[in-house]
């Protein structure tokens, strides 16, 4: 066949229109750019060799920009890829967006040693290679190596790899393996990058599902749900791409588990039954599929008939409810109920004994004298096993517990040592107690003690805590898993102080744990009713209680810490944040970390995200020489003001060396949802230069930027990709501040916020303040606050399980 003119010039990849499918073969060269959250990224690339879509070979010599969402393995950076992408243009200069990346197996002798050696073969450096492809000289005698059959052999036949010297069958089998692991890897991402799968969600399905991935994919892609950052609008685009019937037994199975969690992620244990079918029917549906509600049962009963899925049947003003739980909601709420029980129905085995006397005792000592609920709440500690004790802000809570400590202690000095340890279940609410009471506090996943080995708590049901009391302050932060296992690592002879104010907001996580224990009648209570610090003229605590009260707070001429700035523009609402934040800073000599800005919700112009970003302007702009690292729509500086946003038990503490200026890693481990930092460095590799406690450098090859964050007591070191961990903390939400305190704290209430407003919200934003507490917004958003006495209900059946018999979820349909 004649060869055109066309086929014969010598192609650039500029000669090539915008919108041509095309794969190139090279390789890649620099990373640009990467989003660390969604995988995107973008590299140069140096092209060798353009195949177009007919087929059409051309060799050129371009460097090139490949964007899109791929992964790159950079130890085989330096061998071959084949991408197929099509030509876009970015300012005026032509790109290819990469819709696969395909790396190519060498084929001649130095391109195999070059792979083999590259670091991706675990035990394999460059002289191992050359010596399995090419052999080597042994003695007189010379082994002959696998040529171009390597690759083969470590594929079909590694045990005759072991003719090679240094290679015993068990390292023979250790490079099978890591051939065969990269290999698949590669297959994996492939095959997802072709249904428009990002590389960072691919690579989550592959470190969950390994070569199983695939198949899994193509039968039930719902499995993936379970991944962190997938859930089942992901999985459902996947199974739409592949194919999958969209009335699925699977699809909809996973749709009903779905919106269970998503009501547990609000709060609720379990859903009515007819909620649940109807939310279910509205995530499955779209303008072309239509799932019948004899689907949806038939989905629905498979999933109580296998256990998936429980329900309970209860009545209420003469009518007949079906409430829905998962199987793993309802065992975790139906063992809290029976932990808490088994440990209320232990007697302490307290001779009696003069309390009156000791507690005259702490009054002295103190200088001042308990009111008569305090006195009853301490005796209660030796009449019974568990007590609650609740009450509004500023009624003496902490005062009578530190009475209770103060007792026990004397009586237990004459009899025997007595063990006992302060909880919360924050970072700052466990650091708040130990400054009131002066005694050790820690939160509770410290207190239980996460086991690596066991994948959960040291203490747990059959290894019990070993004291003899347990007093938790901010009781009312308790969700459901985290009071199921605080609970069922208690052993029933424990005495057990729940502190609380069920006036404020109910926990992040599900459950209404602390309320429904209170309102079940069967866990002793006592409620304080005396408000002290109003009586020493807390403008803060005056108004906490008018607004939980249902009135308007009120500015008094004596009281000097409560303001309230009235401004119905959003923006201005914006600006006085920002001049209030300023002046407690430079007139009160408060710094950003004694100051706390507080929004109802992270969204709208009033939430967390706009005024992180307004007050991180003000208080740590960018400047020249000031390290900053973007995440997302994030900006992260060096000197940010930063919080922990989960549980992340492994992540190990650091301190800086102040000599050397290295971090060297301490034995402790773990940074908790709520704990709050300092930046202090955004660095490469070899800046923030790790090292072990033996000396010896715990760094890799990774050259990407780290951010090291100071916490109270250790500095924890993160990756860029994972700093989805951490926010900006100059302004957090009511829901992240409840258990912490400040010195200063400004409120946005704006109808902006319409939704969120109601009585317990303001009162625990109030609340949150020590010394100086500033409401900004409209007076009219304040009024609908106070007046909105409604708090979201939450789906819980703990208080029921506690007064009544319980149904064991085993036994349940």
């Amino acid at each position: 066949m004649a060869i055109s003119q066309f086929q014969q010039q010598r192609w650039s990849f500029e000669s090539y229109p915008v919108g041509t499918n095309l794969n190139i073969i090279g390789r890649f060269d620099f990373k640009i750019y990467e989003n660390s959250e969604n995988g995107y990224k973008i590299y140069t690339f140096d092209i060798e060799k353009i195949i177009d879509d007919d087929g059409f070979e051309h060799e050129v010599a371009d460097q090139i920009s490949v964007t899109g969402y791929y992964e790159v393995n950079e130890h085989c950076a330096v061998l071959p890829s084949k991408i197929r992408g099509s030509v876009a243009a970015y300012k005026g200069e032509k790109q290819l967006k990469a819709e696969t990346v395909e790396f190519i197996e060498p084929a001649t002798d130095e391109g195999i040693i070059s792979f083999l050696s590259c670091g991706i073969i675990k035990g394999v450096g460059e002289k191992t290679a050359r010596n399995i492809v090419s052999g080597y000289k042994s003695g007189s005698n010379y082994v002959e190596g696998f040529g171009s059959n390597t690759l083969e052999v470590i594929k079909n036949e590694p045990l005759l790899l072991t003719k090679i010297r240094g290679i015993s069958p068990d390292k023979a089998r250790v490079i099978h393996d890591s051939y065969m692991e990269n290999m698949e890897y590669q297959n994996v991402m492939i095959f997802f990058q072709r249904f428009g799968v990002s590389s960072a969600k691919a690579m989550k399905i592959y470190n969950n599902f390994k070569g199983t991935s695939i198949a899994i994919a193509e039968q039930n892609p719902y499995m993936f749900a379970d991944i962190r950052g997938f859930g089942f609008k992901s999985c459902d685009e996947i199974a739409r791409k592949l194919g999958i019937d969209p009335h699925s037994v699977f699809r909809l199975e996973a749709a009903l588990k779905s919106v269970l969690q998503t009501a547990e992620a609000d709060g609720n244990c379990y859903l009515l039954k007819a909620k649940l079918l109807e939310m279910t029917a509205k995530a499955l549906s779209n303008p072309d599929v239509t799932v019948t509600t004899d689907e949806l049962e038939d989905a629905y009963n498979r999933m109580l008939k296998s256990g998936s899925l429980v329900n309970i049947t209860f009545s209420e003003d003469q009518q007949s409810f079906e409430a829905v739980y998962t199987k793993e909601m309802y065992k975790i709420e139906y063992e809290t109920a029976l932990a808490i029980k088994e440990i209320a129905r232990c007697q302490p085995d307290v001779p009696m004994f003069s309390v009156d006397k000791l507690i005259e005792e702490f009054e002295a000592m103190r200088g001042f004298n308990l009111e008569s609920m305090q006195k009853e709440a301490v005796k209660a500690v030796f009449n019974t096993n568990m007590l609650i004790l609740t009450g509004s802000a500023g009624s003496g809570k902490t005062t009578t517990v530190e009475c209770m400590i103060y007792v026990l202690q004397r009586y237990f000095e004459k009899q025997e040592e007595m063990s006992f340890m302060l909880a919360a279940p924050t970072g700052k609410a466990a650091k708040r107690l130990t400054e009131i009471t002066g005694f050790e506090a820690m939160t509770l996943h410290r207190l239980l003690q996460f086991s690596y080995e066991n994948k959960g708590f040291f203490y747990r049901q059959g290894n019990e805590l070993p004291y003899d009391l347990i007093v938790v302050d901010e009781s009312s932060m308790l969700s459901i898993d985290l009071a199921h296992a605080l609970f069922t690592a208690i052993s029933p002879g424990t005495t057990v102080v729940l502190i609380g104010d069920t006036q404020q907001i109910p926990s992040v996580g599900a459950g209404n744990v602390l309320d429904d224990m209170i309102k079940s009648g069967v866990i002793p209570t006592v409620k304080l009713n005396v408000i002290k610090r109003q009586e020493d003229g807390s403008g803060i605590i005056f108004n906490a209680n008018r607004i939980i009260n249902g009135e308007m707070p009120e500015i008094i001429n004596a009281n000097k810490d409560f303001f309230i700035v009235e401004e119905d523009d959003k923006n201005r609402v914006i600006k006085r944040t920002l001049e209030a934040l300023n002046r407690l800073m430079t007139g009160y000599n408060y710094t950003i970390d004694d100051v706390q800005v507080i929004c109802p919700q992270k969204t709208s112009e009033l939430g967390t995200y706009e005024m992180n970003k307004a007050i991180q302007e003000m208080v740590n702009p960018a400047a020249a020489g000031k390290a900053e690292v973007k995440r997302g729509n994030s900006v992260f500086r060096q000197g940010d003001k930063v919080i922990h946003l989960n549980n992340n038990y492994e992540a190990t503490h650091y301190h800086k060396d102040a000599k050397t200026g290295r971090y060297i890693a301490d034995e402790g481990s773990g940074v908790f949802n709520g704990d709050i930092g300092r930046i202090i460095e955004i660095s490469k590799i070899g800046e923030i230069d790790q090292e072990s406690e033996d000396g010896e450098a715990a760094g890799d090859n990774n050259t990407e930027e780290k951010v090291a964050v100071q916490y109270d007591e250790f500095i924890i070191i993160y990756q860029i990709n994972e700093l989805e961990e951490i926010d900006l903390a100059y302004s957090l939400t009511v829901h992240k501040m409840q258990g912490s305190q400040c010195e200063a704290a400004i409120f946005l209430c704006h109808l902006r916020n319409y939704i969120m407003l109601n009585r317990n919200l303001g009162y625990t934003a109030v609340t949150r303040a020590k010394r100086m507490a500033c409401i900004i917004g409209q007076r009219k958003a304040i009024s609908v606050m106070v007046q909105n006495v409604k708090v979201t209900q939450r789906n819980t059946m703990l208080a029921d399980l506690l007064s009544l018999k319980m149904i064991d979820p085993n036994t349940t349909s």
